[in-house]
C-alpha cells in the first residue's frame, strides 16, 4: 500500500547532517530496494524525529519498516552491512554502519501485555504500528528528504503546544507497560510546557502501585532522567502531589532547598547527577538507603556521596584557603558541587562565588612533600604510629597553608 494513499506529508524540515550521510543512504537504499519511493519500506520514527523538529541533539537513530525481521537481516547481509539481532524477539535488529547505529524495527502491534512485557504481532500499516506507541509527539514519521508524517494527525499539534499526551486512551497505554508512567513525567520534564495533561496524570495516579511490579533497572533509568533533567523540581512536585513513587516523599524533605541548588547548578553550568540525587536525599544516608528499594545507584554515585558529606565537614568555602583545603582532600567536582550546596545554605556569599570557582578550576594541586621515607630516615618505625604521625603533619601543612612542615 502506497504511503501516500494514507498519509499526507504535513511538515518539511531541513535535513541535518546525519539524514544526509553516506551511512543513512546506504541502509535506506538497502532496504527500499526497488520498490517505488512512494511505497517507502523506510522510515525514520520517533524520536529523531521529534528532535530534529525541535532543534535538538539526535543520539538514537530508531528506524521503522514493514519488513519482516529477518527478511531485513537477510537484505542487509546481503548489502555487506553489520547487522545484530539485539531484539528480533519483539522485531528489532540494530545495524551498523561506520559510527552510526541504527535500530530497525518491523511495524507491529501488540496482541497480548502484563503491564511489563509484550507479544507483537507485525503489519505493514503505518498507522496501526503508531497506534502503540506512547505519546503522539512519538509517533511522527520522516523520510530521506526531510517529510514528515504525522499518521494519527495529532502528533504534530502536541509537540508545537508542548503538550505530551499519550496516544489514546491514557489508562490503556499505562496498562500496556507500567513504566510510561514514569516515561509521562520525564518526557514532561523534558519536552512539555507549564501544564501537564489532565487524562495522562489522572491514569498515572490510579496506576501508581504498579510501578512496583517493574525493575530496578526500569525505574532507575527514568527517574535519573527526570533528576537530571532542567526542571527536576516542578516535575517531583506534581508527581507528589499525584502519588507517584510517594515513598520518596521523606519526612525531612525540603523542596526548596532542592529546588534552588537545581538553579545553582544550572546558573554555573554545574550540573552533577550524583549531588542532585544526594540533594533530594536531603543529604540523608537513611533517605539514601530507603531509595535503594526501587533505584539502583552505581557505586561512584554513592562515593560521591560521601565525599560530598566529608567535605560539608570542612571549613565553609567562603575563603580561598578553604576552598584549596576541600579541592585537595575530595577533588575539584566534589568541592564544586559541595560549593552548589553551600550557597543555598548560605554558607558562601554569592559575591565569592565566581572567586572559588577559579580556585576549584585552576589552582594547581600541590603533593604532600613528606613520605614514609622520610619519617624512617629520621628513626621512625614502620606501623600504626607512622600513619598517625604522617596524618598530623599533612594537617599541619594543610593548615600552614600548603607550605613546607
Amino acid at each position: 500500500m502506497s504511503l501516500n494513499n494514507i498519509l499526507e506529508i504535513k511538515r518539511h524540515v531541513v535535513r541535518p547532517n546525519w539524514l544526509l550521510a553516506d551511512e543513512t543512504l546506504r541502509l535506506f537504499k538497502a532496504l527500499q530496494g526497488r520498490v517505488p519511493e512512494d511505497e517507502p519500506q523506510v522510515l525514520f520514527v520517533g524520536g529523531c524525529v521529534r528532535n530534529v523538529l525541535l532543534d535538538k541533539d539526535v543520539d538514537d537513530f530508531d528506524v521503522a519498516t514493514p519488513l519482516p525481521p529477518e527478511d531485513v537481516m537477510q537484505i542487509l547481509e546481503a548489502a555487506d552491512i553489520r547487522v545484530i539481532p539485539t531484539g528480533i524477539d519483539h522485531g528489532t535488529v540494530t545495524a551498523i554502519i561506520g559510527d552510526y547505529a541504527y535500530e530497525i524495527t518491523t511495524l507491529r502491534y501488540d496482541k497480548e501485555t502484563d503491564g511489563r512485557h509484550a507479544v507483537v504481532a507485525y503489519t505493514d500499516s503505518w498507522v496501526e504500528d503508531a497506534r502503540r506507541r506512547d505519546f503522539t509527539m512519538n509517533t511522527l514519521l520522516m523520510d530521506l528528504k526531510g517529510n514528515v508524517y504525522d499518521p494519527l494527525e495529532n502528533g504534530l499539534t502536541d509537540l508545537d503546544a508542548q503538550s505530551v499526551r499519550f496516544v489514546g486512551e491514557a489508562a490503556r497505554r499505562i496498562e500496556e507497560d507500567h513504566l510510561r508512567i514514569l516515561r509521562f513525567f520525564r518526557f514532561s520534564a523534558q519536552y512539555g510546557g507549564a501544564e501537564f495533561d489532565v487524562e495522562g496524570l489522572s491514569a498515572c495516579k490510579t496506576g501508581a502501585e504498579n510501578i512496583k511490579s517493574l525493575s530496578k533497572e526500569r525505574i532507575t533509568q527514568e527517574f535519573f532522567k527526570i533528576i537530571a533533567s532542567d526542571k527536576p523540581y516542578e516535575t517531583i512536585k506534581v508527581m507528589f502531589e499525584h502519588e507517584i513513587l510517594k515513598e520518596f516523599m521523606f519526612s525531612n524533605e525540603n523542596p526548596a532547598f532542592f529546588e534552588h541548588f537545581c538553579n545553582f547548578q544550572v546558573r554555573y553550568r554545574l550540573s552533577a547527577l550524583s549531588s542532585r540525587l544526594f540533594v533530594f536525599a536531603v543529604m540523608d544516608f537513611d533517605n539514601v538507603k530507603s531509595m535503594e528499594s526501587f533505584i539502583l545507584f552505581p557505586k561512584v554515585f554513592l562515593k560521591d556521596m560521601k565525599a560530598i558529606s566529608g567535605a560539608l565537614n570542612l571549613p565553609d568555602l567562603s575563603c580561598d584557603h578553604a576552598v584549596r583545603e576541600s579541592v585537595y582532600r575530595f577533588g575539584r567536582s566534589i568541592t564544586a558541587q559541595v560549593l552548589m550546596i553551600e550557597l543555598v545554605q548560605d554558607r558562601v556569599m554569592n559575591a565569592y562565588a565566581p572567586n572559588a570557582l577559579e580556585v576549584i578550576q585552576n589552582w594547581d594541586v600541590p603533593d604532600f612533600p613528606v613520605t614514609g621515607n622520610d619519617l624512617m630516615a629520621e628513626g621512625m618505625k614502620a606501623g600504626p604510629e607512622m600513619g598517625v604521625a604522617l596524618k598530623r603533619l599533612e594537617d599541619e601543612w594543610i593548615a600552614n597553608g600548603f607550605k613546607d612542615v
